[in-house]
Parts: structure tokens; sequence; C-alpha cells
């Protein structure tokens, strides 16, 4: 299933001069206690639901893996954790060094930048036999 969200700009936000400087406002973009913050973990989740259920994402960590100036279009790789609880076995299971891919465009004009994940494949029942 493909995540995708919106994420208002900041006011005063201007057009980058780099990767470096991308790169720096994406993880400030995505601060815990910013606004932006829990559409990227509501994305991830939603993202691993089918393969695992509910989860907890914690410990972000953001990567450049493609950045165009003059389309300000990018690709950006979310490293992650993630805690699974299973209710009715009272169990937690911890997945470390998760990760996913989100591509990003910076629309200055409408002032907001769109984030749109891969599709991911989620595991068909006649996977199990």
């Amino acid at each position: 299933m493909q995540q995708s969200f919106n994420i208002a700009l900041p006011i005063g936000f201007s057009k980058p001069d780099g990767p470096d400087d991308i790169l720096c406002f994406i993880e400030a973009l995505f601060n815990p206690n910013s606004r932006a913050y829990p559409s990227l973990i509501s994305a991830l989740q939603y993202e691993n639901k089918p393969k695992f259920g509910p989860s907890t994402i914690s410990n972000l960590v953001f990567t450049l893996v493609a950045f165009d100036l003059q389309t300000l279009s990018g690709r950006l790789r979310v490293g992650y954790d993630m805690q699974l609880t299973f209710g009715c076995e009272d169990l937690v299971k911890d997945h470390v060094n998760q990760h996913s891919y989100y591509n990003f465009v910076i629309d200055i004009a409408n002032k907001n930048i769109s984030f749109k994940s891969d599709i991911v494949e989620t595991p068909s029942p006649a996977d199990e036999f």
C-alpha cells in the first residue's frame, strides 16, 4: 500500500542551495515536536500495518538519496525502529533498523512539500502455503 501526505512549508521558506540544506530542512521538519512528525509516523505505521499490524515507530534517521535542485524533487530514506505489541500473547517484539523510501516534491507556489512512499507489496494468503 502506498502512503502519501502533504506538509505546509514553514513561513519564510526559501529555495535550498543544495542537498545539505534540504537534509537539514527535512530533519527540522520532522522534529518529534513538530506538526509534521505525526504525519510521517502515521504513514510509516500504515505502511507496515498489512505486514505486521499495529506498531510504534521511533529513532528516525533520514538519508537523502537524491535531490534535484531544478525540480525541487528528491528521494529520502527513512530509517527507524519499530515495536510491535501483541495484546493476546502480552508480547512485545522489536524490529530495529527498518527503512522506507519516500519521494518528495517541494512546491513553493502552493507552499507545501508532498511525500509519496514506494508501493509496498502486501503478502498474499497464497504465500502462506
